[in-house]
C-alpha cells in the first residue's frame, strides 16, 4: 500500500516538519495525502482535553475531515487498553490505513519519538509497522557527532534495508557540516542510501511563541493576550536590554526577559546595543506593582507570571521544544528553502513509491 512512515532516532529531529514539508509539496503536485499517527508522543490541552499536537497540526494543514481521536487513535494509555496486545494494535493500525487509502493517494504515518525504544505505554514499536504496512521510510536524525550518527543510521538501515528511502539529519553545526558530509555521506552511499540529506543547525527552526511558553510553564498572562503569538529567540535575567520607561523593570529582581529574533547583526544596531523585547516572565509567583503593569501595557510588553524561580524556567525550556502548530508556516517555508538549495526534497520525493 502507498504508505510514508517518517521515523525518528532520537526526540527533536524534526519528524513533523519533514512529514508537514513532504506533505504540502506533495499536495502542490496534485497528490491526496492522508494522516495518520498511531499513538500521541506529546499532548496538549485543547477545550479541556488532550490532543496529540502533530493531531492537530496536521488536521489543519492538510484539511482532514477525520476526526483528531481517528487521526491519532491511541493518544492515551487508556485508548490501548481496549486492545488486548500488540497483535491486536497491529490489525487495528492496518485496518485504519486501508481505509484511509480508499479515498487518497498517500498516506503518511507519523513514528514515535525513537525508532528503536518501545515506550511501556505504547507497546508496537516503529520498525513493526513499517514491516507490517510496507511503508517506505524517512528516518530524520538529529546530529551529535559523526561516529554516533552514523551508528544510529546504519543501524536501521540494517535493519530495514531497502524501506530507508532517505535520511534527514538535522542541526549540524557549521564548524562541523564539511567534516561530517565528508564522512557520513560516503558511508550511506555505500550502504544503499543515495539521499542523505544534511541541515544546518538554524535558530529558526526552534524559536518558541509567547503562547507556547506559557503553556510550557503552566504560567498565568497577567496582561497582552494579543501579543502571545510573538517569536521568541533568547531569554535573560540582564538588564542591558531595557530602556526608555522599560528600566523601570531594573527594579524587579525575580523576572526573565524574553528577546525577539535578531533582525540585523550586532555591529548595526543602535549604540545601547538592545534587542527587541518579546515578553517579560515574573518568576517565584510575585505579582506585579500596578506601576510595572502600567508600563509593561505601554510598551505592549506582555507580562507572564511563573511560579517557578529563574534557574528552574531556564532548565525547563532547555528541555522541551517548541510544538509546531498551523501558523508557523514561516518555520516550514524556510525548512523547505533549506530542503530546496540542492534540489534534495524533489529528490527525496522521487524515490517514494507513489512516484
Amino acid at each position: 500500500m502507498p504508505v510514508l512512515f517518517i521515523s525518528s532516532t532520537g526526540d527533536h529531529a524534526g519528524q513533523s516538519l519533514t512529514a508537514w514539508a513532504i506533505g504540502r509539496r506533495l499536495s502542490e503536485k496534485g497528490v491526496r495525502i492522508g494522516f495518520l499517527k498511531p499513538f500521541g508522543t506529546k499532548l496538549i490541552r485543547v477545550h479541556n482535553r488532550w490532543i496529540d499536537s502533530d493531531a492537530v497540526l496536521f488536521k489543519e494543514a492538510f484539511k482532514l475531515r477525520e476526526t483528531l481521536d481517528a487521526i491519532c487513535p491511541f493518544m492515551t494509555s487508556e485508548a490501548i487498553g481496549v486492545h488486548r496486545g500488540p497483535l491486536d494494535l497491529m490489525k487495528s493500525v492496518q485496518s485504519l490505513a486501508q481505509e484511509r487509502l480508499m479515498e487518497i493517494d498517500l498516506l503518511i504515518v507519523l513514528g514515535a519519538k525513537h525508532i528503536f525504544f518501545d515506550d511501556v505505554p505504547y507497546p508496537l514499536p516503529d520498525i513493526t509497522m513499517i514491516n507490517e504496512l510496507n511503508a517506505d521510510l524517512i528516518l530524520t536524525h538529529r546530529f551529535k557527532k559523526v561516529s554516533t550518527s552514523l551508528y544510529s543510521i546504519l543501524s536501521v538501515i540494517s535493519l530495514l534495508k531497502k524501506k530507508v528511502k532517505g535520511v534527514i539529519i538535522n542541526r549540524v553545526p557549521g564548524d562541523q557540516f564539511e567534516d561530517t558530509q565528508g564522512k557520513i555521506v560516503p558511508a550511506l552511499i555505500q550502504n544503499g542510501i543515495s539521499n542523505a540529506v544534511l541541515l544546518h543547525e538554524d535558530p529558526v527552526l526552534s524559536l518558541w511563541s509567547l503562547r507556547e511558553i506559557l503553556d510550557v510553564l503552566h504560567g498565568k498572562l497577567i496582561w497582552g493576550e494579543e501579543f502571545l503569538d510573538r517569536p521568541v529567540d533568547g531569554m535573560t535575567v540582564g538588564t542591558s536590554d531595557l530602556h526608555g520607561d522599560l528600566l523601570l523593570f531594573k527594579r524587579v529582581y525575580n523576572k526573565v526577559i524574553l528577546l525577539g529574533p535578531s533582525r540585523m547583526p550586532l555591529e548595526s544596531r543602535d549604540q545601547t546595543g538592545s534587542r527587541a523585547i518579546a515578553g517579560i516572565l515574573l518568576t517565584g509567583d510575585r505579582e506585579p506593582a500596578e506601576k510595572v503593569l502600567e508600563i509593561a501595557k505601554k510598551a505592549k510588553i506582555p507580562l507572564i507570571l511563573i511560579k517557578d524561580d529563574n534557574f528552574s524556567v531556564k532548565e525547563h525550556l532547555d528541555l522541551n521544544t517548541p510544538t509546531l502548530v498551523p501558523s508557523d508556516q514561516d518555520k516550514l517555508l524556510h525548512f523547505t528553502n533549506m530542503m530546496d538549495q540542492d534540489d534534495s526534497l524533489n529528490r527525496l520525493i522521487q524515490t517514494l513509491s507513489i512516484s
